[in-house]
């Protein structure tokens, strides 16, 4: 037979060889990198120890001669000790530093045959026709022992804790208020025989305390001063009873639900001061109203502050709903008028402006929202809807200050009171609807996406009333 119909054949040990082995590491050398690292050191003090020497003459000798003496140390050191002794070859199975580690195919093919156990077959039942045969797992099930119920009593029995009802969640966010508040006016009437000017007068701080506000107050004890006087009242506890009544009439005469425009797109234009929330409120509002089945959009219309529109988009994710966005230091009115344009062409049931956070005493700014106002007027059908002022209830009587300057460039129709949970002198709210003749719409007791709540004036009045913490009571208090 020919050379060429001859087959060719490999070497074995060619043939033996794994496709991807890595060739064979080159011999080490004697002088290795530390070695020379540590021969320069020495031959560097060697020269040093005979400059200081030839410099400062016999005056350095001992500092010359230790320099030199060390750099000749360093240099036998070098010379004379091996600094890395040869490795040993690793054992099988160990994978060197830099190497990558073969695949699991490749170790069991190299693992040799006496090394892979061996099962002993064991003799399953024959399967039972019409039923699926039980696969028989690789690894060994250990059986967990019975749990007895002695131990199962023992253990501690771990419960989630229930979800507050709207009404604890309320009672919860004015507890600060109603310790120092209604609790107060409860310690001044019980236990007194009878009504005095020293309990008047008592009650009288008590009110300011609360930021009821110089007007709220006097008007209160002057119908108890006349309201004693005419029915000629003597136990101390219809004075609280009285207060409760007059603080319910004051809440209800200006109640109101949010408007919305029943023929198109309703526009909230949403202002107040800096740091007041208004952008967690904004978010907080749009959810609401997404769970009760509008179409909402947000303009981010607070082009001043740095990261304010991000913020807002954001929020926007979180929610669900879109945002109509500028550019950082952009015109909001010409925000404001692009927004009102895609939101009628996308169909949107509802439009939240977001407005600057702006000191209420800066002129030049409060210009600016009226601006804004008079777009949104010309551009929606009747809007703003609603004009929104949101307010710290941590900040007392400079609420008060705030929302009069507001209403004096905005005809606010609505107000959002937020961190009633974080104050003690939740009674501004009492004073800034006395002030502006403006109802509370909404008001936040806490941080979370369902503390902020649409106001209802006798519920609010009923929790912070409240004769105990642990009262639970359902209530129609729409959580946002």
């Amino acid at each position: 037979m020919s050379e060429s119909s001859e087959p060719k054949t490999q070497a074995p040990e060619a043939a033996a060889a794994p496709e991807n082995a890595s060739p064979p590491p080159a011999p080490r050398s004697e002088w290795t990198e530390p070695r020379l690292v540590v021969l320069l050191i020495g031959l560097c003090l060697l020269i040093e120890g005979g400059l200081i020497y030839y410099q400062s003459g016999p005056n350095q000798i001992i500092i010359s001669s230790v320099t030199a003496l060390s750099g000749l140390t360093l240099l036998l050191f070098a010379w004379l000790v091996p600094i890395e002794d040869e490795q040993e070859p690793p054992p099988e199975g160990e994978i060197l530093p830099g190497e990558k580690a073969p695949p699991p195919a490749q170790l069991q093919a190299e693992r040799p045959p006496e090394q892979i156990p061996v099962q002993p077959p064991t003799t399953a039942p024959p399967p039972v026709v019409g039923e699926t045969p039980v696969v028989q797992p690789l690894v060994e099930t250990v059986p967990t022992p019975p749990v007895t119920a002695a131990e199962v009593a023992r253990k501690p029995v771990v419960e989630e804790e229930p979800a507050l009802t709207w009404y604890e969640r309320l009672s919860t966010g004015l507890r600060k208020t109603r310790e120092s508040f209604v609790g107060k006016v409860k310690n001044l009437v019980l236990g007194r025989a009878k009504i005095d000017d020293d309990l008047l007068e008592d009650l009288e701080a008590t009110l300011f305390e609360a930021d009821l506000g110089v007007k709220t107050t006097q008007e209160l004890l002057q119908y108890l001063h006349a309201k004693v006087a005419e029915e000629r009242i003597s136990d101390p506890n219809r004075i609280y009873t009285l207060l409760r009544e007059q603080l319910k009439l004051r809440l209800t005469k200006f109640a109101s639900v949010p408007k919305f425009n029943e023929n198109g797109l309703t526009l909230f234009l949403i202002i107040g001061v800096n740091g007041v929330g208004k952008t967690t409120t904004i978010a907080k509002l749009a959810r609401k109203f997404v769970k009760d089945g509008k179409k909402v959009m947000l303009a981010a219309g607070d082009t001043f502050r740095a990261a304010a529109i991000d913020q807002l988009c954001i929020w926007g994710d979180r929610v669900g709903v879109e945002v109509i966005r500028g550019q950082e230091g952009g015109d909001p009115g010409a925000l404001v008028f692009d927004a009102i344009a895609a939101a009628k062409k996308r169909g949107a049931d509802l439009l939240i402006v977001d407005t600057a956070g702006r000191m209420h005493v800066k002129a030049d700014l409060m210009a600016e929202l009226a601006k804004v106002q008079k777009i949104a007027a010309k551009e929606s059908d009747g809007g703003p809807h609603e004009i929104l002022l949101v307010l710290d209830a941590t900040t007392g009587q400079n609420a008060v200050q705030q929302a009069k300057l507001f209403n004096e460039v905005l005809p606010i129709s609505g107000l959002v009171m937020t961190k009633l949970d974080g104050t003690a002198k939740g009674g501004v709210l009492f004073a800034v609807e006395e002030q502006l003749s403006v109802p509370v719409k909404f008001i936040g007791v806490g941080e979370k996406m369902d503390d902020l709540m649409s106001f209802d004036p006798e519920q609010f009045l009923e929790a912070l009333f409240a004769e105990g913490e642990g009262k639970s009571k359902e209530s129609d208090y729409t959580v946002l």
